[in-house]
């Protein structure tokens, strides 16, 4: 059986009427297959879990997990106070995982979205479904970084591609929420592992550049930034800030500091963006994932027109490496900082994704993190990056 993919999307304050709505939609888009999984894009100011248990309902049968966004959308475009759902029809072999604790043991917490793996990946490969992608969603300050996205690559299996993002609160950075129908809340993680005849194509751009000068972090532990070139890594926000004519203030500089983020430089380009989440008392940040002590950093910005030509190059990749199949479908995880750049203009990234894939449906969420580990690349936690993921038919 060909893949089908269907999207929705509703917007309104009643989370099982909102989901509801955009599942029926996504099933339309599956001409009357029956779905096998589904995403579930919820906007913080609803109930992921009702938003899910309604999913369930309206799509009996179809695994389904899903998060807390920083804005939802489709291929119809960006929506605020909303549910997306995309759902997927496919006889591929898939596992469904949910785990706790991602914030005192990330490691762990990936190890037991594995639980199972292995076993079904077996009975998968002796029916020809011999490609592997694993989807997953995670509590988006948790601090989770590389090595939670290293420890699923370690407890798969080879040529294995891990994708998704770490759920938003809207900006608030206060509490955000991954699950399942079952269970759902703050500090967790889930994971859909898939089993295919046929590769899914990934795919990256980001579109950024420096705006500074290369400098060195100082001090560092984990996710939390403490001085650049020996200053508090606030103070360098602040003037970075300054010059721009803006007065920067602990409690309120969230929106700046995701508009301009944190870039690791490796022989002299930029290799990653760390979002900054929040300044602690200390005039530290505590950043999306992890910045190495010692590391050369520089402050990021975007322009909206480079934005554009990033998703359009990440979906370029991703239906290269699908290796001749035509797309079904795409999932997209778009830093939140995008859609603060390009804000009522975001429609112009989904249409070039759309230029590259075809008339596919769409759909994903502005996030706090984006994850993308596969082939060629080194690198699987990403900031300020548009990480597209093409279903093939």
């Amino acid at each position: 059986m060909p893949n089908k993919v269907g999207s929705g999307r509703a917007v309104g304050a009643d989370s099982g009427r909102a989901s509801a709505e955009a599942t029926r939609g996504a099933l339309e888009g599956l001409g009357g297959v029956s779905p096998s999984v589904g995403f579930v894009f919820a906007s913080p100011s609803l109930s992921l879990s009702e938003c899910l248990r309604s999913a369930s309902k309206v799509a009996p049968g179809a695994r389904l997990v899903g998060c807390t966004t920083a804005g939802e959308f489709t291929e119809r475009g960006l929506v605020h106070g909303g549910v997306v759902v995309m759902l997927l029809a496919t006889d591929s072999p898939l596992l469904v995982q949910t785990a706790p604790g991602v914030a005192a043991a990330a490691e762990q917490a990936a190890r037991e979205l594995c639980r199972g793996f292995h076993s079904t990946a077996e009975g998968a490969r002796q029916k020809g479904y011999v490609c592997s992608t694993t989807v997953t969603l995670v509590d988006g300050l948790s601090g989770a970084g590389e090595r939670f996205v290293e420890s699923i690559v370690e407890n798969t299996q080879a040529l294995h591609q891990v994708v998704g993002g770490a759920a938003g609160d809207e900006g608030k950075f206060q509490a955000t929420h991954v699950g399942e129908p079952e269970r759902s809340g703050t500090d967790m993680a889930a994971a859909v592992h898939l089993f295919t005849k046929h590769p899914w194509g990934v795919g990256i751009g980001h579109g950024l550049e420096a705006t500074t000068a290369k400098m060195r972090v100082t001090k560092a532990k984990g996710n939390v930034v403490h001085e650049i070139d020996g200053r508090s890594a606030f103070a360098v926000y602040q003037e970075h800030a300054r010059k721009r004519g803006v007065e920067l203030a602990a409690a309120t500089a969230g929106e700046y500091l995701i508009a301009n983020e944190l870039g690791i430089i490796v022989a002299g380009k930029v290799t990653r963006a760390r979002a900054p989440l929040s300044v602690n008392k200390d005039g530290s940040l505590t950043c999306a994932a992890e910045v190495p002590q010692g590391a050369h950093v520089a402050i990021l910005d975007g322009k909206p027109d480079a934005m554009v030509a990033a998703a359009r190059e990440a979906a370029a990749e991703a239906l290269q490496n699908l290796q001749g199949q035509e797309p079904a479908g795409v999932l997209l995880f778009d830093c939140v900082c995008r859609g603060l750049i390009l804000k009522d203009a975001f429609q112009r990234e989904i249409d070039a994704v759309r230029e590259v894939m075809g008339e596919v449906p769409v759909a994903g969420f502005l996030t706090y993190g984006e994850i993308a580990s596969y082939s060629g690349r080194i690198e699987s936690w990403h900031n300020t990056t548009a990480v597209a993921l093409a279903i093939p038919k």
